[in-house]
């Protein structure tokens, strides 16, 4: 059975073993102060940034598309993969983006045979896309593109804030019906995400 599992705290300090987070870039792939870029600078390493401009030196255009995934090694995060999302640099930051990239790395996620997917908001917090338009977009793109991956079980979205936290557990109370029709497992964590998470590691329960 595929899994979600709702947490909060910094996702960069959440051991992955095969797994990957997704980070909300722009089409330049240049790290900002703003949302999970921040915390990946942080913890990625002091080439991390120098990876991903080589990277986006291969593409047509020097660009990533918007909605468009890229992977590259993470660095010094303990995960294997960091897959990152164009999503500033588009004409319109909206759901049908959004969903375009969620597809993006479930797939991408997929094809690498990646086991496990961190998912921080995406939108929220690099630009002005409604938290609550993003959770109902993941909701509704988890549910019917999960089940059909072959490699991708156990996805973690993880969130900063009290509130965001709690809209999500009010959101995962309303609408859970929606995954058990797909035979997909919601947790919630309460614990968090903290240092002995990362000197253990996590394993969706």
């Amino acid at each position: 059975m595929s899994k979600i599992t709702i947490i909060q705290g910094d996702l960069t300090m959440m051991p992955l073993k095969g797994g990957a987070i997704v980070n909300p870039s722009n089409t330049g792939l240049v790290l900002t102060s703003r949302g999970i870029n921040q915390q990946i600078m942080r913890r990625a390493g002091p080439f991390m940034q120098q990876t991903m401009h080589t990277e986006r030196s291969r593409l047509r255009g020097g660009r990533l598309d918007p909605g468009a995934a890229l992977a590259t090694d993470a660095g010094q995060l303990p995960v294997d993969k960091l897959l990152h999302v164009a999503i500033v640099g588009a004409r319109k930051i909206n759901k049908r983006l959004i969903s375009r990239c969620l597809l993006s790395v479930y797939d991408m996620a997929d094809e690498l045979e990646l086991t496990q997917l961190g998912v921080p908001p995406l939108g929220p917090g690099i630009s002005k896309f409604p938290f609550e338009d993003f959770v109902e977009v993941f909701w509704q793109i988890t549910a019917e593109e999960l089940p059909r991956l072959e490699h991708v079980k156990n996805v973690i979205l993880a969130v900063e804030t009290d509130s965001e936290f709690g809209y999500l557990k009010d959101y995962a109370a309303a609408h859970g019906d929606d995954m058990e029709e797909e035979e997909i497992e919601v947790t919630i964590s309460e614990d968090g995400i903290t240092m002995s998470t990362f000197s253990a590691g996590f394993t969706p329960s």
